[in-house]
């Protein structure tokens, strides 16, 4: 197409709707937000059940700050129209599997591809399938629940096994509840991650339901919420609940250090709060432990079906380990990929048999087929845990840089796919019985 600007205006005399909605996509992707907003305005109505212009539409509504506005486009399209489009050629015969979303709080936005292009998404709330289960491993379609509306069961297909991506309670909550309450109501559904044991992986819950379990540590994690809050109401909320610096602030519903900052004084305090916040928050006892004395360090096991699978040992010299910035530090060091490397190979070793034991026993109390869990070793060999829940994000990302993780990224893919496979067989053959 020629420049995009070009192809704005109002819409031809022999322009179809569906062609109106092409362009007003192409404009979005080629980063033209006005002028696709307002060709994508008028798609919506024009064709309603254009499940893409009413995502892109939404995402573009929050780009321009109406957040509210841009999340009910999408949800009153979604409380219509739940169900995704099905499988190319798929019958009721065939195998499928129901990938169960929520629409909550999940947020819609814009991304960005490889290519440069944008992209309409929704961020949020989910564990991505998209590097965990091949699209030719078997049909799925996707069902999405409004979040306190429950769910729509007339407008479900015929499936196999439910498969809740929903992965984040502090954000899909009511949604979460929502699935629980269907599935109370059909206790025979095969489901993979079962809604009431997402719900436990909240950070605060996840703290109550984890103490005394072993000889490990889960930080002390509590949830307080202000209102237009400055540092002295951040202050007074911390002395409530008996928290001391050093400490951790996050806002809830966030992932990836965003929102996130330790927070080691009053100064750092004031920094916080310099503009007064509202909403709920997470405060987290923060201890620091240093590899070598020098590193902090991350190690990340997936567990599938009961085992785990060994991803990550990143090790940095910001306390906020993440993925971004591993390639500043690791590549190249061959002693610090030397440990990765180690840990990829046998993890148990790495950790020692008492505190693989101790995962195990972990994995069997969250009792979900799939979640991650990020965790180091202190300084007296002991299990410290940063995060736990099914949130975590699976690619292949940074084995293209650190091309010796492949093998074990790959591992992680093919057992989460295996899961998935096994059980839909098993059912779908019950069913052709």
């Amino acid at each position: 197409m020629s420049d995009p600007l070009s192809l704005s205006g109002p819409r031809g005399a022999n322009e179809t709707p569906a062609e109106y909605s092409l362009r007003g996509q192409y404009l979005l992707r080629q980063g033209s937000f006005d002028e696709a907003s307002t060709i994508l305005q008028e798609v919506v109505e024009l064709l309603p059940d254009d499940r893409k212009a009413h995502l892109s539409l939404s995402a573009l509504l929050t780009r321009q700050r109406r957040s509210e506005a841009g999340r009910n486009v999408f949800r009153k399209y979604i409380e219509r129209l739940p169900l995704g489009i099905a499988p190319e050629n798929h019958t009721d015969a065939d195998p499928l599997v129901l990938v169960i979303r929520g629409l909550d709080k999940t947020q819609p936005t814009i991304g960005r591809r490889s290519n440069g292009e944008y992209k309409p998404k929704l961020r949020g709330g989910h564990f991505t399938i998209q590097y965990l289960l091949s699209r030719d491993a078997v049909p799925r379609q996707t069902f999405t629940i409004p979040g306190d509306l429950g769910v729509n069961s007339a407008a479900l297909p015929r499936f196999d096994v439910m498969l809740n991506t929903i992965a984040e309670p502090d954000i899909e909550g009511a949604s979460l509840h929502s699935l629980q309450r269907h599935l109370a109501e059909n206790p025979n559904t095969p489901i993979i991650n079962k809604p009431e044991n997402v719900w436990q992986t909240a950070r605060d819950r996840n703290f109550e339901r984890l103490s005394g379990l072993g000889d490990f540590t889960f930080p002390r994690t509590v949830r307080f919420a202000v209102n237009n809050g400055g540092p002295a109401e951040f202050a007074n909320q911390l002395a409530k609940h008996n928290m001391e610096t050093p400490l951790i602030l996050r806002r809830v519903g966030t992932q990836t250090g965003r929102t996130t900052q330790l927070i080691t004084s009053g100064h750092d305090l004031m920094d916080y709060a310099k503009i007064p916040l509202s909403g709920e928050f997470y405060a987290i006892d923060y201890r620091m432990i240093l590899w070598r004395g020098e590193y902090f360090r991350k190690l990340r096991l997936f567990c599938i079906d009961g085992e785990f699978f060994p991803v990550v040992c990143h090790l940095d010299k910001v306390w906020n380990v993440h993925g971004g910035n591993r390639k500043d530090l690791m590549r190249g060091n061959e002693d610090l990929m030397a440990q990765e490397k180690s840990f990829l190979a046998n993890w148990k070793d790495f950790v020692g048999q008492g505190n693989a034991d101790l995962l195990y026993k972990i994995a069997e109390a969250t009792d979900l087929e799939f979640f991650g869990i990020d965790f180091t070793i202190d300084n007296e060999g002991k299990i410290f845990i940063y995060e736990l829940n099914p949130s975590m994000r699976h690619s292949f990302d940074h084995a293209k840089t650190f091309t010796y993780k492949m093998p074990y990224d790959l591992a992680t893919s093919t057992a989460f796919e295996k899961m998935v496979l096994t059980r839909v067989n098993a059912v779908h053959k019950k069913r052709e019985a």
